[in-house]
């Protein structure tokens, strides 16, 4: 869809919701959904806008505790989420919900459902090449931006975090969505190294990729071997594993990275006024181990609810998709509702 014609629809849908929400109250005017007097694909789209449009009970969920009442809303603009709920959504958050929690905070025992939260295109990052050239080692990436099959082009902020530093570097994608970028790191470094790309199509249209790869090492650590991370509150919380010690925490954004600070063991990450898809980062050391590893703020692409296999169970399938703000950056929000088929 040309983003001409995503700003409209959410012009257009803003309008309504707005409207609504001043004579009746979200509640109200899908009451009838919620209860079951209305079936059809148009109760699950309103089910759908009821959780995306209301903030829960309570309504400060998100920053810990059990929601009582499912709700994302973020409490201003129609359709703009609360980032720490989304992030509690994905089942890697260390403070993750499970689906029944979720289907209980709904509240209506005829219908399961899945959510899914992804940013609206893809940016896909890979090594091209590697080479020698005295005390340095010459990295050359390729990126592919894509969109439902579409080749995209797009405005791309590579970075490179390594031990204790960081390097940057900026480049497009062409009207076939490819882009190149290079970078060239010093020998006296080892370890597993990150690229990071974040990609800006159009407005507030981003994506991004993070690109493990080994720097005088003979594979990169494997996620999760030496640390987990977990955003919320504007905070990184970090669990080390073993022997483990972290060496430097970043973030990075469209045209911006900063280094983070340390908060007995976790770390503030700032509130950036360009909004947007956001990554952190934290290397450290463990014996000869230089590890890296990354998560992304709000925690997306995520996945999760009931099984949706037609194998599982004979039901009534339905999807849903709506286009979402979370902090200044627009994402595809997708639900799957099933209850039970209904036979003439």
């Amino acid at each position: 869809m040309p983003t001409a014609s995503v700003d409209f629809t959410l012009a257009a849908i803003a309008m309504i919701v707005v409207t609504l929400g001043a004579v009746f109250g979200v509640s109200m005017v899908v009451a009838p959904y919620l209860d079951g007097e209305v079936h059809g694909v148009e109760r699950y789209q309103q089910i759908g806008r009821y959780i995306l449009l209301s903030r829960g009970e309570p309504a400060g969920w998100g920053t810990g505790g059990t929601p009582t009442e499912l709700g994302l809303a973020a409490g201003g603009d129609p359709y703009q989420l609360d980032i720490d709920k989304v992030t509690r959504l994905n089942p890697d958050h260390s403070q993750s919900l499970n689906y029944s929690t979720l289907w209980q905070a709904l509240g209506i025992d005829d219908v399961s459902f899945r959510i899914s939260v992804e940013p609206l295109f893809n940016l896909t990052l890979t090594l091209a090449s590697s080479q020698v050239q005295g005390s340095d080692t010459v990295y050359d990436f390729s990126a592919t931006a894509v969109r439902d099959g579409f080749p995209l082009p797009c405005q791309v902020s590579y970075y490179v975090a390594v031990g204790n530093s960081t390097h940057s570097s900026s480049g497009p994608t062409t009207l076939d969505g490819s882009g190149t970028v290079q970078f060239t790191l010093p020998n006296s470094l080892n370890g597993t190294a990150m690229l990071i790309g974040i990609a800006r199509a159009e407005g507030s249209i981003m994506s991004f990729d993070v690109l493990p790869f080994a720097h005088n090492i003979s594979q990169p650590s494997q996620p999760g071997a030496f640390a987990s991370l977990s955003p919320l509150d504007y905070m990184l919380g970090v669990s080390l594993t073993g022997g483990a010690s972290a060496w430097n925490a970043a973030v990075f954004s469209y045209g911006y990275s900063f280094n983070l600070t340390a908060s007995g063991s976790d770390y503030t990450i700032p509130r950036l006024l360009a909004g947007g898809s956001m990554v952190v980062t934290l290397t450290g050391i463990n014996g000869t181990d230089r590890w890296a590893e990354w998560v992304a703020y709000p925690q997306v692409p995520l996945v999760v609810g009931g099984d949706m296999d037609d194998d599982y169970v004979v039901s009534d399938v339905r999807v849903v998709e709506y286009v979402v703000e979370i902090e200044g950056g627009l994402y595809r929000c997708g639900m799957k509702f099933r209850s039970p088929a209904e036979y003439d």
